[in-house]
């Protein structure tokens, strides 16, 4: 038995890999993560499936996008994602609407070696699933240190070079969060800035816990919402638009570009201090957004601390940051355009 313990003092888990017996034919091997949840897979993962739309980005980083047999409807649809990963169009539907709504009878049609989900999944359909003999990895969500520990295990379930890429990012990741720190000490906590994030919608938003709190802790932003949905599942939900217009943000950022315009042309955000001094921006996208779950929010945080604090952050150019990630992790030659429009996205 081998224990895999990569950054096991910050995330708090390992995963156990235990070989296979002698009788099985052909040949698998066990993985234990989380302590104690465990999968049966074969020696090489072949065909992966997924209802999480962020775990896509995840899998393509790690090698194995072009054995994605089932996905969902907006990484199949994603052009960035379709360009690099073009074998995704021809992927089935892996779910039924959110990542809880897996399609039990394409699984059990398609046979996929593992199906990744979240722990929202219900219990009886993981037991449907895995009574007909497909593993399925539940992950935590809604965290910094959830992105890094599941990006780990992935890397794991799939083995070889797939988890030494896991490896480089969890460390790729720690030096960027070194990195900001070191600059954002610089900073007094009264010389912070104000930042509302609209998550989907302009009155979408998120507060503590939860990821998109995370990266602006980590991005040295005050969350204007930080403390507006503490009773709510995930700490997110609809804003009342009065309480955008008191709390003042001096940033907004959303996930669309179409808001972007809603809102500086709308008549009722026109008094907030982010609309009158121009400072509205769309969230950067690239195989995936990089404020939610993928792996590509280890570059998020840094673009919000460069966004907010330019002068303290005037030797980080992220557009060499975004072309050397996505040449390191994703094996992509990015053009002048393509890294253009995944800093600053016109949809």
């Amino acid at each position: 038995m081998r224990i895999r313990t990569l950054l096991a003092a910050l995330l708090g888990f390992c995963v156990v890999v235990a070989p296979a017996t002698a009788d099985q034919n052909p040949p698998r091997r066990d993985v234990v993560y989380y302590g104690d949840r465990h999968l049966n897979l074969p020696q090489t993962v072949t065909r992966v499936a997924t209802t999480w739309e962020a775990q896509n980005a995840v899998i393509a980083m790690l090698g194995y996008g072009d054995r994605i047999v089932a996905t969902t409807r907006i990484a199949r649809s994603m052009p960035v994602f379709r360009k690099f990963v073009p074998s995704i169009a021809n992927a089935s539907l892996a779910g039924t609407g959110g990542s809880a709504g897996v399609n039990v009878e394409e699984m059990l049609a398609l046979r996929p070696d593992i199906l990744f989900v979240t722990d929202m999944l219900p219990p009886a359909k993981k037991e449907q699933l895995a009574q007909a003999g497909i593993a399925v990895a539940a992950f935590h969500t809604n965290s910094i240190d959830a992105i890094i520990e599941r990006t780990l295990i992935t890397g794991e379930i799939f083995g070889g070079e797939a988890y030494d890429i896991a490896r480089r990012y969890a460390a790729y990741f720690e030096n960027n969060r070194r990195r900001v720190r070191e600059r954002l000490e610089k900073i007094p906590q009264a010389a912070r800035l104000k930042v509302y994030l609209a998550s989907g919608t302009p009155l979408s938003t998120s507060g503590r816990p939860s990821l998109n709190q995370d990266w602006m802790d980590l991005g040295g932003a005050i969350n204007v919402a930080e403390n507006w949905f503490r009773d709510r599942p995930n700490a997110s939900g609809t804003a009342l638009l009065e309480n955008v217009v008191a709390s003042d943000p001096d940033v907004i950022i959303t996930l669309r570009a179409r808001d972007v315009q809603a809102i500086r042309n709308s008549t009722q955000w026109s008094m907030i201090k982010a609309v009158r001094d121009g400072r509205v921006y769309a969230n950067p996208r690239g195989m995936f957004w990089w404020c939610r779950e993928t792996s590509e929010e280890a570059l998020q945080f840094l673009w919000v601390a460069k966004l907010l604090y330019p002068d303290v952050f005037a030797d980080i150019d992220m557009v060499v940051e975004t072309r050397a990630f996505y040449k390191d992790f994703y094996r992509i030659d990015l053009s002048d355009d393509e890294v253009r429009e995944f800093l600053s996205p016109s949809e």
